[in-house]
């Protein structure tokens, strides 16, 4: 957490906290709500997500693809904490948090508490962008950047929890996390979970949105046809008329798949109004130029689609023609709806803190 939960989440005159909230939008399809416009452009929202979500939650931060070779680390920040996943000697996999949490700053500047990811030569940094992954590259010396994350002990940081499903990996830095329910209705793709897959593809993708906008938009469907409170599955008419089965992992992995080929995107939120995405295409072997900008034209329409949604936010919602109240327009998406209430689920589990800690005292002598 980066601020004090007690204080509460409160910000155009809404408390973000408080479940009630929301309870339009909590509404059976086709009467709820969307969610309001503070949750696409608030920094309290995303302190809010970040204590409710990303510290509590099992994330998904990609594949074993990403560091297939002993010694190789996977960077990613969850919320506002900088972690890493590592391939160890023995082939299995330990997580961490990283040993530079702040890089190396006494306290955190203020042009990073700004909800967006800052570009700074401490990648570690749970403020700083993620750089890819470190591996071992012959004629390439990573000393450096490896003692950003690693440290001299790396033994003695402060673990995190690690979770392989399929060759999907998965973090939750909540100690109290439990991953036996991890699996639960998680039928993953076939090329996701074969051992002998190949990842025929790899980049990374920022657009303008929100990373709900982002997922609800990759994540469109026609139909829905199972969910749970961790994972929605239906399908979507492509844009060559082709189907493609949708499958969103709750809160940032969206897997769609055709055929043999599954492109698998990690969503990061790299400042309130953009987001990261952190695309593998796994298939049966190479994938031909024709799929590749199949996959392309897939994501660059689910980006901009998600960037016109965002370029709306700033406007007045529409008011009422009689009362002269602002309306909250109905959730017309189906994946969007599924999403926020599995978002306003997490909100209602956060445990609630209270302290005794007053906000301001009297400045004590060091002597005393």
């Amino acid at each position: 957490m980066v601020r004090r939960p007690d204080l509460g989440y409160r910000d155009e005159g809404v408390n973000l906290s408080d479940p009630r909230a929301f309870d339009t939008v909590r509404q059976p399809f086709g009467t709820a709500t969307e969610l309001p416009r503070v949750a696409y452009r608030s920094l309290q929202f995303l302190y809010l997500e970040d204590e409710a979500v990303w510290t509590r939650e099992w994330v998904p931060v990609g594949t074993i693809h990403e560091i297939p070779e002993k010694g190789d680390i996977l960077p990613f920040t969850l919320g506002y904490h900088g972690v890493h996943v590592q391939r160890m000697e023995d082939g299995q996999l330990e997580a961490r948090f990283n040993m530079a949490q702040h890089g190396g700053c006494r306290m955190v500047p203020t042009q990073c508490q700004q909800g967006e990811r800052t570009s700074c030569s401490f990648t570690s940094c749970g403020y700083s962008r993620d750089r890819g992954p470190i591996t071992d590259v012959a004629g390439q010396d990573d000393t450096r950047a490896k003692y950003q994350y690693l440290g001299l002990r790396p033994e003695r940081l402060h673990p995190v929890q690690v979770a392989q499903i399929g060759s999907v990996l998965f973090l939750n830095i909540d100690p109290d996390g439990d991953a036996s329910d991890l699996a639960g209705g998680m039928d993953l793709p076939a090329p996701v979970m074969r051992a002998d897959a190949v990842r025929s593809h790899r980049q990374w993708l920022e657009f303008d949105a929100n990373w709900k906008f982002s997922g609800q938009m990759l994540a469109r469907v026609d139909d829905l046809s199972n969910s749970t409170n961790r994972v929605m599955q239906g399908h979507r008419r492509a844009s060559d008329g082709t189907r493609i089965a949708v499958q969103w992992v709750f809160p940032n992995f969206v897997l769609l798949t055709q055929g043999g080929q599954t492109c698998a995107v990690t969503l990061q939120h790299t400042a309130i109004t953009k987001t990261l995405f952190r695309v593998e295409i796994l298939s049966d072997g190479l994938l031909a130029d024709e799929r590749l900008a199949f996959w392309q034209a897939e994501l660059a329409q689910a980006g901009a689609d998600a960037e016109a949604w965002q370029a709306v936010i700033p406007a007045e919602p529409a008011r009422d023609a009689q009362t002269g109240t602002q309306t909250a327009p109905i959730q017309t998406e189906i994946a969007a709806w599924w999403a926020q209430n599995a978002l306003i689920t997490r909100f209602e589990r956060m445990p609630q803190v209270d302290s005794d800690i007053p906000i301001f005292r009297n400045v004590e002598h060091y002597l005393i």
